[in-house]
């Protein structure tokens, strides 16, 4: 186990050099005792579009069955959706698994427990607990939870706009994509997407929208379809970059 994959504010490092299913079922056990261990068995678990993301998801959850967790499993969701079931849902514990803006050779985890992000020695501590492999044994379950129409309809009735807006959306081929179309159009929305087919190899943009480079193809349509404004998310779906008409 690297200690250096366990970053200020989640675990993450490059795929089969650091972070391999082995390393996803030991954290799955750690993050599984603190699970346990604050009185609430129930986790969700929400994967990204990396081509790594479900083999290592599905290795996170085995850790976590370990040790007597109910497992609700969202799928292939954008970061924001499992935030969102840890206060629709049973759980108020998850787990992303995700490389979030990072090139397609990374991948890792965003974690909360309880409702609070883990970061700097919580995350620090899971380490700890690997190497002490002081982990609770249990008998978990597994069971597939969708909250996507939830979400949409969430939002929905909660964001009105007040004119029709012309909005090109460029999902850099990240999740993001899989959702953010249909969410804008149910908003009133009249969308043009770019780079919304969901391909964790990121064949047409690296997937972070804080740099110019990455935002040239969205200036253009933008301009091209004469659209109010356009939305660059990263791989994730948790950041965005604006670009104005």
């Amino acid at each position: 186990m690297i200690q250096s994959i366990f970053r200020a504010y989640d675990v993450r490092g490059i795929v089969d050099e650091e972070i391999t299913p082995e390393v996803a079922t030991l954290l799955g056990k750690a993050i599984g005792t603190r699970v346990r261990e604050s009185g609430n068995d129930c986790i969700c678990v929400g994967y990204d579009g990396r081509l790594s993301s479900p083999s290592l998801a599905e290795a996170l959850i085995a850790g976590l069955v370990s040790t007597g967790c109910h497992v609700l499993n969202l799928g292939a969701v954008p970061t924001p959706l499992t935030y969102f079931a840890t206060y629709e849902t049973t759980a108020t514990s998850s787990v992303m698994v995700t490389g979030s803006h990072n090139p397609a050779n990374y991948n890792g985890f965003k974690m909360v427990i309880n409702h609070e992000t883990l970061a700097q020695d919580a995350i620090q501590g899971l380490y700890q607990l690997i190497v002490e492999e002081h982990f609770i044994d249990g008998e978990g379950c597994v069971e597939d939870c969708d909250v996507k129409a939830h979400y949409l309809e969430t939002v929905c009735n909660k964001v009105k706009l007040t004119q029709p807006l012309k909005v090109v959306l460029d999902a850099g081929n990240g999740i993001a994509g899989a959702l953010a179309p249909e969410l804008f159009t149910r908003l009133g929305c009249d969308v043009v997407p770019l780079y919304c087919d969901v391909d964790g190899t990121f064949p047409n943009h690296h997937p972070d929208p804080t740099q110019p480079e990455n935002l040239r193809a969205l200036i253009d349509a933008v301009k091209t379809h004469e659209a109010h404004c356009g939305l660059a998310f990263d791989g994730d779906g948790d950041r965005v970059g604006i670009v104005s008409d």
